[in-house]
């Protein structure tokens, strides 16, 4: 493992200010109030429905080396790391009316290679990478209908589940040593996690009971915490006692999809 003082590389996922700003303006848009009834020959009437979707999903990731350990002497150092993937799956939902508001209830599993990895993590040597994938997302929300004539507007939120790992891999040399994964300096940990989620889209119709759907959403599953140095047999950083190592990991997904809708019922 070698060690550099260079500064951190960073990003951001806008997802979470896009669907605020798309919330705010499907609200302007219509002169009625959030959450009324459609005015559609289906008011009034429960609705189920399924759907396929596909789109794509922005993984966002953060780890922080705390007491710099990787990045030598530089503790608190930051790296965000991520990719845009390609993503499809399947909902089934409900609409009903209550007290003159529309509301929906929707459970969805999203499938696709959400991951993302950078070998900055010691920006200098290159040596060490810090990765991660998300296998699966399911969510369960809940939300409320905006009617923009035939169109309809929505938004929801609720809790997500999925599947993450997260790793850190260090790979040493030598002289005489041909490079290798040091599992001392490593980690690799898959968990199921949950998480807030919230969205907002617009629904179409199309022919008969079938609807066209775009949607945004934003989902947070939290930090995690990992050891590298696992013997202890160095220091953390400069003058550090020499004891395992942490390492905090923090995982954000943002996703837009297109969905093709079929309803049930009146």
């Amino acid at each position: 493992m070698q060690h550099s003082r260079q500064p951190a590389h960073r990003s951001r996922i806008s997802c979470h200010g896009a669907i605020l700003a798309l919330a705010a303006l499907l609200v302007s848009a219509t002169g009625k109030p959030v959450g009324a009834a459609s005015d559609d020959s289906n008011s009034g009437k429960a609705e189920t429905y399924t759907g396929i979707f596909i789109g794509s999903g922005l993984v966002g990731n953060r780890i922080v080396d705390i007491e710099g350990f990787a990045n030598w002497g530089q503790p608190g150092y930051r790296l965000d790391y991520g990719d845009n993937r390609f993503v499809a799956g399947v909902l089934l939902g409900t609409r009903f009316d209550l007290a003159r508001v529309r509301f929906r209830v929707e459970f969805d599993g999203t499938f696709g290679d959400l991951s993302g990895r950078s070998n900055r993590l010691d920006p200098e040597g290159l040596d060490e990478t810090a990765g991660s994938n998300i296998d699966w997302v399911a969510t369960g929300r809940a939300g409320f209908d905006l009617p923009l004539g035939v169109a309809t507007a929505f938004a929801t939120a609720g809790l997500a589940a999925t599947r993450i790992t997260n790793f850190v891999t260090d790979i040493d040399s030598g002289p005489d040593v041909l490079p290798y994964m040091d599992p001392d300096d490593s980690f690799r940990t898959g968990a199921t996690g949950l998480g807030p989620v919230i969205g907002a889209g617009i629904e179409a119709p199309l022919a008969g009971a079938w609807r066209f759907r775009v949607e945004g959403s934003f989902l947070d599953f939290g930090w995690s915490h990992h050891t590298v140095n696992h013997s202890g047999n160095n220091r953390c950083g400069p003058g550090n006692p020499r004891r395992p190592c942490p390492y905090k990991v923090r995982n954000r997904l943002g996703i837009v999809r297109f969905g093709l809708i079929h309803r049930f019922g009146p």
